[in-house]
């Protein structure tokens, strides 16, 4: 029968290369790595890893392994977070983290809700980006975030998550700069022009990413619009967009890159076991509801 020490051996070593480095991740030393893993490859009967040179190779079987012995750790981790959620104390303070480009008005209307059904509760609306936010929630340092999604059903730390929805960007430019008034922005625009990022988008490993070979980061939306006035192009929320556009501040161009707007997908995350808690339940349950009317 394996154990969960041998499991842990093996996804590090396959993670790795090097059962060294599998004993530093760990903290254990590289020859307790070793029977580890050796004593896993008893229990099945068959070799995970071959060695060439310094580097540790693991064999076809180890490939296919892999992916149960990972997801039997997360299911591990899962469960250790869910019993000490069980200890928890009520929530006096709640800090929640938002991604720039996510519709203010439904961080409103939670906040308006949080005042409504736990006015004693201080909430503290942080905004952030996602590599930075994800670990500040399975930390706990954040209790819940909403963030954008970048595919895939393993998030990089352990925690769980629930799809909202898509937000969808279009190419932005100054209502009175140059590229206004070009008949339609192509790729050699794109690549030329001076295009303003967020520094949320830069941060994100998402779909928004530097395009043009002048590309200038910003960290307020407030701050790009006024710098896209002079010149220069953005990919912005269409909610922001167009209220820009009705304040005669932007265009929206048309472009040969784009068939269609470009869709951004936004989850919810919190931390494993945190939806026992009042608070944490109250927030993903408005969250589902307002998306499910939102982004219908």
């Amino acid at each position: 029968m394996h154990s969960l020490d041998q499991i842990y051996a093996f996804v590090s070593v396959f993670e790795h290369h090097s059962y060294s480095a599998a004993g530093r991740n760990l903290h254990k030393d590289r020859t307790t790595v070793r029977e580890l893993v050796k004593a896993y490859e008893d229990v099945l009967g068959f070799e995970l890893f071959t060695i060439a040179g310094r580097k540790v190779n693991p064999t076809e079987r180890a490939v296919q392994l892999y992916p149960q012995a990972k997801l039997v750790l997360r299911q591990n981790e899962k469960l250790l977070e869910f019993g000490s959620a069980m200890f928890m104390e009520p929530k006096t303070q709640l800090r929640l983290g938002y991604d720039i480009d996510f519709p203010i008005e439904l961080i409103a209307e939670l906040e308006r809700r949080c005042l409504a059904q736990f006015p004693q509760v201080r909430v503290q609306w942080i905004e952030t980006h996602r590599d930075a936010a994800l670990k500040l929630v399975s930390e706990r340092d954040l209790d819940l975030a909403i963030l954008p999604a970048v595919g895939g059903i393993s998030p990089k730390y352990p925690l769980i998550f629930k799809h909202l929805g898509y937000i969808s960007y279009g190419l932005y430019v100054g209502a009175q700069s140059k590229l206004a008034n070009k008949a339609e922005f192509t790729i050699e625009d794109a690549q030329l022009e001076v295009q303003y990022l967020s520094s949320n988008n830069m941060n994100s490993d998402g779909m928004i990413q530097p395009f043009s070979s002048h590309t200038r980061i910003v960290s307020s939306h407030t701050l790009m619009v006024k710098m896209l006035k002079n010149e220069g192009w953005a990919l912005l929320p269409l909610p922001l967009g167009e209220y820009y556009v009705q304040k005669r501040a932007l265009k929206k161009m048309p472009t040969p890159l784009l068939a269609n707007d470009v869709k951004m997908p936004f989850s919810l995350f919190h931390a494993i076991g945190m939806d026992q808690e009042t608070t944490t339940q109250a927030l993903v349950e408005w969250c589902t509801e307002l998306a499910k009317d939102y982004f219908r």
